[in-house]
């Protein structure tokens, strides 16, 4: 391990806390300065926590591809967060043709494998989940396909 890779380890470690942020603090923390201002710590966190990320990657003396792998890693865990843990909304009806007998409604829904499990997505948030897998494919076609070196 060289010091180069450094900064992809460090932006992998950074994204996990992040994500650990929205997985594991309460909405319902506050943080209360007094007069009336009240904001929410949970929302404080992310957005502390997103200035890190950007700021990382922009002070961190590393060459260019470095930095670009690293943020590659850092989107790609984000989408996956995303897809594993945000709870996607059924269609509407479903449980209760589900209930029914009836497995396939005909609806569009979209299908996503993920880890073994196929994971049914719906709505706007579904659509932008897969077009960001669209894209984290593309960036990493990118390192695989070109010769790329990592090297200062």
């Amino acid at each position: 391990m060289t010091a180069r890779y450094s900064k992809v380890i460090g932006d992998i470690i950074l994204t996990v806390l992040w994500i650990c942020v929205f997985l594991f603090i309460r909405p319902t923390l506050v943080i209360d300065f007094g007069a009336g201002i009240i904001v929410n710590f949970k929302l404080t966190l992310i957005v502390l926590g997103l200035l890190i990320l950007v700021f990382y990657n922009i002070l961190y003396p590393a060459s260019t591809e470095v930095t670009k792998l690293g943020m590659t890693c850092a989107v790609t865990i984000i989408w996956l967060s995303v897809l594993i843990f945000y709870h996607f909304q059924p269609l509407q009806g479903t449980e209760v043709q589900y209930a029914a007998g009836k497995l396939y409604d005909g609806a569009i829904g979209f299908f996503v494998l993920a880890g073994g499990l196929a994971i049914c997505v719906d709505g706007a948030i579904g659509f932008f989940v897969l077009a960001g897998g669209l894209a984290i494919c593309v960036l990493w076609i990118r390192f695989f396909s070109d010769e790329i070196s990592l090297d200062e």
